[in-house]
């Protein structure tokens, strides 16, 4: 399974990140065009081994150049609303595994404007289990009541999958938050490579579990600061 983080929990669909950026004007660029960039510029194979032993890995290289390409793609093609969607739809059956993945990922954001029968398609079918995750996510931002979740369960074999199928059915129905694709269209994607391995970290502001901010800052000569993202458990 390959997770990608987000600004936002995309499963829970809540604000995790606060950022001061001004909203961002449009790159112009098509739906189609943004695919194409994220084609060239993300290497499917540079998933690396960890503790895990899932033959794709889960992490990826320190200062791997893909991620800038890959987010500032996420956030420009949310930007686009439903004019994205039919190209994103039709990535979903597309051949590299990668733009199956970015495609599922980037439907849960525009879950409102998409048909459920193109999700339910590559949740029940996609031989690629990162792509039935994120697909199985967008169903639950859909905010689909009619959705047969348990059915869904009951034919799935990978264990990520099924869990956030249960995540999906926690959502009770609740649809994609506008507050959770305002932040990312607004998210200032020049921002996303300012922490460095070896050079003091950025401060940066986050919610707590109690909605409370909580700064890196407020931390500064007083404790250690440990960051840790469970995606999915978070």
């Amino acid at each position: 399974m390959r997770f990608i983080l987000t600004l936002s929990a995309i499963v829970c669909g809540s604000a995790i990140a606060v950022t001061d950026a001004s909203a961002q004007e449009p790159s112009g660029k098509s739906a189609s065009q943004q695919l194409t960039e994220l084609s060239k510029g993300w290497d499917e194979s540079k998933w690396e081994k960890t503790f895990r032993t899932a033959p794709g890995g889960y992490m990826r290289p320190t200062g791997d150049a893909g991620w800038k390409v890959r987010m500032q793609a996420l956030r420009g093609v949310v930007a686009l609303g439903k004019e994205a969607v039919p190209a994103l739809v039709e990535a979903l059956k597309d051949k590299d595994v990668a733009r199956r993945v970015f495609a599922a990922q980037a439907l849960g954001y525009l879950a409102l404007d998409v048909s459920t029968e193109s999700l339910l398609e590559a949740a029940r079918n996609d031989p690629e289990a990162a792509v039935r995750l994120y697909a199985v996510d967008a169903l639950g931002m859909k905010g689909d009541k009619a959705i047969d979740f348990d059915a869904l369960l009951k034919a799935e074999k990978s264990g990520d999958v099924r869990k956030h199928l249960n995540y999906a059915k926690e959502r009770k129905g609740e649809p994609v938050e506008p507050a959770i694709v305002k932040q990312l269209t607004d998210w200032d994607t020049k921002t996303i490579d300012s922490a460095v391995v070896g050079k003091a970290a950025p401060d940066f502001t986050l919610r707590s579990a109690t909605g409370a901010k909580v700064s890196l800052g407020d931390f500064k000569g007083k404790s250690a600061v440990v960051l840790v993202f469970v995606y999915g458990d978070t």
